[in-house]
């Protein structure tokens, strides 16, 4: 093991990036899959609802440790309203996941950083420059040629993940926000505190107790979610975010391969040309805007 970790830090920066950013990628198919074959007996929500509690549970040692100071901020206005829109997300995302195959999932899952800049935009004062509403109309195109309305039933898992990606757009600008004066855990910790109540509101409408293995996969699940954002907080610190952020791309044939082993989904043309036109106009933001911020993913 040492020998790797070794072998591992001395790569370029690029590379061990890189490498990061595709783990994420298949940390966060494999939670698309693992919730995908959990839905079938425990509704959608509730599998939410555990991610989001086993998530808390996680951040308990961190507020022990803090003490009694962990409740002092400016940013609780914040804290609630990303707690907001992360319960919009594992509430769109997790039933989106259930009705859709894994790579049309993933493919949607691009239009994230698009939907960010838009709200940034709309509600932060950012300029309309021409490279943002090109990027922004780019993606948006891509994502008509995957869900193709007019040539079949536009599916409502497809709405419900568009929807899941404006919801983790917002969440990911209030956590830039509120990460200027409180310390990243913090910000997590509170996540996790406003996420799961609002969560369980609706899960509790459909709710079925799981049973050992049911509760081993929420676990699993719980796990994949928090080594996907930990790959891709190393991915953006190993080197800048224009060198990692083509690598995201690789969600998609992640998605792909692991839906065609388990479900026998092979995903069409479309698919993926939708998919290389909206991570294409992502690419094309990131590289050309000079905002120096990380994309919102």
């Amino acid at each position: 093991m040492k020998r790797i970790a070794s072998s591992f830090a001395i790569l370029p920066a690029t590379a061990r990036g890189a490498i990061w950013m595709c783990l994420a990628c298949a940390s966060f198919a494999t939670m698309a899959l693992a919730v995908r074959l959990l839905a079938t007996d425990i509704p959608p929500l509730e599998i939410g609802f555990f991610r989001a509690f086993f998530a808390f549970l996680l951040m308990v040692p961190y507020a022990i440790r803090t003490g009694p100071s962990i409740w002092k901020s400016t940013n609780h206005k914040a804290f609630i309203a990303r707690g907001i829109t992360g319960a919009g997300f594992v509430m769109f995302f997790f039933p989106g996941v259930a009705l859709m195959e894994i790579a049309d999932t993933q493919a949607l899952t691009f239009t994230t950083p698009l939907f960010g800049m838009f709200l940034a935009m709309l509600f932060l004062g950012e300029r309309f420059r021409s490279n943002r509403v090109l990027a922004l109309a780019a993606g948006f195109a891509g994502a008509l040629i995957i869900i193709r309305p007019g040539f079949q039933t536009i599916s409502f898992g497809a709405i419900l993940v568009l929807c899941s990606s404006l919801s983790a757009s917002g969440s990911g600008a209030l956590m830039k926000y509120a990460t200027r004066s409180d310390p990243p855990d913090k910000v997590v910790f509170f996540h996790a505190i406003y996420m799961a109540p609002l969560i369980l509101i609706g899960a509790l409408f459909d709710w079925q107790w799981p049973n050992l293995w049911e509760l081993c996969m929420l676990m699993i699940i719980a796990a994949l979610a928090t080594l996907n954002q930990r790959f891709l907080g190393r991915a953006f610190a190993a080197t800048d975010a224009t060198a990692v952020f083509p690598f995201i791309f690789m969600r998609l044939p992640f998605g792909a391969a692991l839906g065609f082993a388990v479900f026998q989904e092979v995903p069409d043309l479309w698919v993926w040309l939708g998919g290389a036109v909206i991570f294409g106009a992502a690419l094309y933001l990131a590289r050309s805007d000079t905002g120096g911020g990380k994309p919102a993913l």
